[in-house]
């Protein structure tokens, strides 16, 4: 949007005094100057502009230390805001009173983002149904009571400076005109009417038409753009953002309910492994999900090998204690990023030779299973849904015989990265059900990844904090019937049909 060609008066509040429509550089975005070049360094990258002239280099250089009318810049300065323009995702926008006082700042958090402009919306107005409103953290906001409204389809960030910007947005839940949603929130109609304007341009209200990515589930589209660059100025990756909290240990420690020394598993020969399993290929054209299983359950000698060969810790990678961002790293069979090794395995033992029905921890250092005893008569119910909610995700079609739930010690990611923490356990846990998947199939077990599970029933099952560890993924174990063979024996693919255009049937 361009502000120098679409610029209307600002609006008054109350009409009395206009508002004010405030410019600024982000704190981010550091302005070297050099005679009449300027260099721009932010986030996103630096940029070397020529030949703006002395006059625009100090004004842009005043933009990094305070706002700038932009009533004022679009008489004086306009070549300055061509410039900016050119690089609106390091410009903040403010709608303020005539004294200066913000009422809302848009804050731009993507490349994509435009100067938002001050239109005029008219007619009724509605907020996007992807907006939300949240307080940010102790320390991150600009003054004590803002908050934020937020979208994954906004490439802004809305900073709220008054609790009547909040109530307004709240009135646009349903579709109102700006002066009704100003009416309700208490605020003056050009109030209204500007900060309406600041949700328009930067793309909070719901614009109709189906437009609004009507495929998407609105935790799903959030987690999407949240998890990920490119929608978002949020500090990602490695960026150790919670280094005043102690690591939590690399290999989980035996829980207060864990009695004695659990179970030693028997360690699988690798000789007798390597002799006894089909080759890779064979594995791999195999795989499928069983739901179905023998007269007779899996063995705990069977559970043992899966477990150490899938899931085990190889070794602990000690962490430099010199460096502040050292931790110890855990190197298990699948991969992981940073070599976290925060996801665990509990085993719901429905039938199994040669073990009690009941929960067990797999202690992934020692090779052992550690039982968890029910402590009250709520826990085994909970254990009971566990088992229920795995039969309902085959469609019924399995009464189970052992459960996998995983779960992940979250601490060990957050610790470390942000924005992806959550992100990057579901990847793990993605690459451990191929992993269970691929050796379960050499094994000649039933294998079964499924899609669901219930957080709150394996919280009490297992007795823990969901917030602190939590379930991530489940998955069935059994044993193989005779009628499903274990590998496949040539490629199955529609590479033919699809290169004919033969069209692939009712079964692809």
């Amino acid at each position: 949007m361009t502000v120098i060609d679409t610029l209307p008066p600002a609006p008054a509040t109350g009409g009395h005094h206009p508002l004010r429509r405030l410019l600024r550089l982000r704190p981010e975005v550091e302005v070297t100057a050099q005679g009449a070049d300027v260099e721009l360094a932010h986030p996103w990258g630096r940029q070397r502009v020529h030949a703006l002239g002395e006059r625009t280099v100090a004004a842009l250089l005043d933009l990094t230390r305070a706002d700038a009318d932009l009533d004022l810049l679009a008489l004086d300065h306009v070549r300055l805001l061509k410039l900016l323009e050119r690089f609106p995702y390091l410009v903040t926008t403010t709608v303020a009173g005539p004294l200066g006082t913000p009422l809302a700042t848009a804050v731009p958090i993507a490349r994509a983002a435009a100067l938002p402009g001050f239109a005029r919306p008219t007619g009724p107005l509605v907020l996007s149904r992807f907006a939300y409103l949240r307080r940010l953290p102790d320390g991150q906001g600009a003054d004590g009571e803002s908050c934020v409204l937020e979208s994954p389809m906004a490439p802004f960030r809305l900073t709220l400076h008054q609790a009547a910007a909040g109530a307004f947005v709240a009135a646009l839940s349903t579709s109102r005109t700006a002066a009704e949603a100003a009416l309700l929130a208490g605020m003056s109609p050009g109030e209204g009417e500007a900060l309406a304007g600041l949700l328009a341009g930067g793309g909070f209200l719901d614009a109709g038409q189906g437009g609004e990515a009507p495929l998407w589930d609105f935790h799903d589209l959030l987690f999407h753009a949240r998890s990920r660059p490119g929608r978002h100025d949020y500090p990602t990756g490695g960026v150790f953002a919670h280094q005043d909290v102690p690591q939590l240990p690399a290999v989980s420690t035996p829980g207060a309910r864990e009695e004695g020394e659990g179970i030693d598993l028997p360690v699988p020969d690798w000789n007798t492994v390597v002799a006894r399993d089909p080759a890779l290929s064979e594995v791999l054209e195999g795989r499928r999900s069983v739901r179905s299983y023998a007269d007779t359950p899996v063995t705990v000698d069977q559970l043992a090998e899966l477990l150490y060969r899938v899931a085990r810790v190889r070794r602990v990678i000690p962490g430099d204690p010199a460096d502040p961002h050292g931790y110890d790293g855990v190197e298990r069979p699948y991969p992981a990023g940073g070599a976290t090794g925060e996801l665990e395995v509990y085993l719901s033992v429905v039938k199994c030779v040669g073990l009690e029905p009941g929960v067990y921890r797999y202690d992934a250092a020692a090779h052992r299973l550690r039982p968890r005893p029910f402590q009250h008569p709520g826990e085994e119910a909970a254990f009971s849904e566990l088992v229920t909610a795995a039969w309902r995700a085959t469609a019924c079609t399995v009464d189970p015989q052992v459960l996998l739930t995983v779960t992940s010690r979250f601490g060990r990611l957050s610790w470390k990265y942000s924005q992806i923490a959550y992100a990057l356990t579901l990847k793990h846990v993605g690459v451990l059900y191929q992993t269970l998947y691929l050796v379960a199939t050499a094994m000649g077990l039933a294998p079964c990844g499924l899609g669901s599970g219930d957080t709150d029933a394996a919280a009490r099952a297992l007795g823990l904090d969901w917030t602190a560890e939590s379930s991530v993924g489940e998955f069935l174990i059994g044993s193989r019937p005779d009628n499903v063979p274990r590998t496949a024996h040539g490629f199955a693919d529609v590479v033919d049909a699809a290169r004919g255009g033969e069209g692939f049937g009712e079964n692809f």
